[in-house]
């Protein structure tokens, strides 16, 4: 049996709020501000697609050969390493279609999902390798990239969502969480933690023992939604106010 962390000489643990954790946060911030740039500096539409597309299908690309590599190397395979049912790596294959088609019915759904999951996991990372170990890459890449995509499509595509918005994303939410209580069913995995906490701590252990912490992923999802929702919500009233108008 091969095991992935014998392809490395040396496997760092991962430590929330080190060095890396920081200098991973910083590289995402200057990559989603070089696309947004490079994106409003095209004249064309079609320009902007594209450039939406080619940065979209960085994060899909290195998911895509990171699980090759695993599903080679890593035997008996880990069934939640390589399917892509944890919500981000299936943000992940949705958004490329979102900035191409520049479809809003996708973006207001991915925008809550990505902006509510992401910027919990990044700030709190279930992840228990450090750099350079390949799900560490794969971890920090695609969140960062999901992250930056939205952006792209907020700043470059003038896409904003709504209190419509919200009630839908959270609606869909549901829809694919029922989704993957199946899957998991089925396959004995554990897919967005639906069947047990991870094993480093999360803002899920204030809820205590399953199925309890899954209401609280609820609120949490809700609280969340609103969060990432008011910066729109207060630009909206600010627009509208007599003063904004003077």
């Amino acid at each position: 049996m091969v095991n992935v962390q014998s392809i490395f000489l040396f496997i760092p643990e991962f430590h929330r709020y080190s060095l890396e954790h920081f200098l991973w946060l910083i590289v995402g911030v200057a990559s989603t501000i070089f696309w947004i740039k490079l994106g409003k500096k095209q004249n064309s539409e079609d320009d902007k697609r594209k450039i939406g597309l080619i940065q979209s299908l960085i994060p899909v690309g290195v998911w895509f050969f990171i699980t090759l590599y695993l599903a080679i190397f890593e035997q008996p395979v880990d069934l939640t390493l390589v399917l892509p049912f944890h919500i981000s790596y299936f943000m992940n294959l949705l958004l490329p279609f979102m900035l191409w088609r520049r479809s809003f019915f996708l973006f207001e759904i991915t925008y809550y999902m990505v902006m509510g999951g992401c910027i919990q996991s990044l700030l709190t990372p279930a992840l228990d390798h450090g750099f350079p170990h390949v799900l560490n890459f794969r971890f920090f890449l695609v969140h960062l990239g999901l992250l930056q995509s939205i952006f792209f499509a907020i700043f470059v595509y003038d896409f904003k969502p709504t209190w419509q918005s919200f009630g839908r994303a959270f609606l869909w939410t549901n829809i694919y969480c029922v989704f993957v209580l199946g899957i998991n069913a089925l396959l004995g995995t554990n897919f967005l933690y639906l069947s047990k906490k991870p094993n480093v701590p999360t803002l899920l252990d204030l809820f205590g023992p399953w199925p309890w912490y899954i209401l609280g992923a609820e609120f949490l999802c809700l609280m969340m939604y609103t969060i990432v929702m008011l910066p729109f919500a207060f630009s909206k009233q600010a627009e509208q106010s007599p003063a904004s108008k003077a």
